[in-house]
């Protein structure tokens, strides 16, 4: 298990030191994410508008497929919703395969958000350090999270 950057427990100040200069490396080694070929228009609009909200998260363009994944697993989601509200969740006495669809992406977003270090706790930490550090208070995904537009 690697180290987090990000932490609360008591570190020396070489430890601290060796953590925030990470930080730093991480921070310049940055690039610019692309989308997916095999993600279609308003995937890539997704991926985009995502990128947007994580533009200080420490990811560089090796990141890009993972997060073009989790742009497609988020469309599995929404499209599974969509069909169990129309078809409901059983079809001729059979399990709507909808739901098995929703659930195997729900489990993929857990653990893509999970190796892009985008979870909740993680971004907690993060507005915690920004905080302990006077550097600004918010949550990157917090905007793009919320459905504030019908589609």
């Amino acid at each position: 298990m690697g180290k987090k950057l990000d932490t609360r427990q008591h570190v020396s100040k070489v430890e601290r030191g060796d953590r925030e200069q990470t930080k730093s490396i991480l921070k310049d080694q940055k690039t610019e994410l692309f989308p997916a070929s095999f993600l279609d228009r308003h995937e890539k609009y997704m991926f985009k508008a995502l990128c947007k909200q994580i533009e200080d998260t420490p990811l560089s363009g090796i990141d890009s497929y993972e997060l073009s994944l989790l742009i497609l697993q988020l469309n599995y989601i929404a499209q599974s919703a969509q069909n169990i509200r129309e078809n409901g969740l059983v079809n001729d006495n059979k399990k709507n395969p909808a739901v098995a669809i929703q659930n195997t992406a729900l489990k993929n977003v857990s653990s893509l958000l999970n190796d892009l270090g985008l979870t909740y706790n993680k971004r907690m930490n993060s507005i915690l350090d920004k905080i302990q550090n006077n550097t600004g208070e918010y949550d990157p995904l917090s905007s793009f999270l919320s459905d504030d537009e019908d589609d």
